[in-house]
């Protein structure tokens, strides 16, 4: 039987089988994959477009499984972007830095405890995983010790590292890797949560640089370069 031929015999069975699956268990039901809000994606899409005419790369630090840098390959894609940009893709691949845990438990009170995440990532699965998207580029480090300036231009980034340390340490090189005009987006700027080391860490930069803190949604803090 050709392949063809052989679709065509089991696609009913296939069908009815989603058809169970769908009406008779929660197996089908859509789910939300992202941890960042719909505001933020949404936000995502608008900067890289604002700022499409404008050479200069995109930069997401903290990627996890990789969720987020799928959503923005997609985008570079539809868009016909990848022959003008790289997309950096920065993690440690292995979970925190213990020395950033270390501060947020002595300096900052919290429980080691509920800390601990994003230890099952592993660098070449992820690299693996991406090997269909050439213009994505993973960089296995800590954030803060970066040289942002070699990822230069940058336009738009995504800072996604949850503790006050790395946020801290990274955000002032950053901005100085920023195009004028071009945007930092910093997720978790929340207080008074587990992971609000961002929040804080963001809010002193803003400070620091007389920026007015800008939230989008309920915990984006958005900078812009003028």
């Amino acid at each position: 039987m050709t392949g063809s031929l052989l679709e065509l015999a089991v696609k009913p069975f296939r069908e009815a089988a989603k058809t169970l699956v769908f009406r008779y268990t929660t197996l089908g039901a859509p789910k939300y994959a992202y941890n960042i809000e719909p505001a933020q994606l949404a936000l995502l899409v608008n900067e890289i477009d604002r700022l499409r005419d404008v050479r200069g790369n995109i930069v997401e630090i903290g990627v996890a499984r990789g969720l987020t840098t799928r959503f923005l390959c997609q985008h570079i894609v539809n868009e016909r972007l990848d022959k003008t940009l790289t997309l950096y893709a920065v993690d440690t691949f292995s979970s925190f830095v213990p020395a950033d845990l270390d501060y947020e438990v002595k300096q900052r009170g919290k429980s080691l405890r509920e800390m601990r995440g994003f230890a099952y990532n592993d660098f070449d699965v992820w690299r693996r995983n991406f090997s269909a998207y050439p213009f994505v580029q993973a960089i296995q480090a800590d954030c803060a010790t970066v040289d942002y300036g070699k990822l230069a231009p940058i336009k738009v980034a995504f800072l996604d590292v949850d503790l006050y340390l790395p946020t801290k340490k990274t955000l002032p090189k950053l901005h100085d890797a920023l195009v004028d005009g071009g945007v930092i987006l910093v997720d978790d700027v929340l207080d008074s949560m587990t992971y609000d080391g961002a929040y804080q860490a963001y809010m002193e930069f803003c400070r620091e640089r007389g920026l007015p803190p800008t939230i989008v949604g309920n915990k984006c803090g958005v900078i812009y370069k003028k």
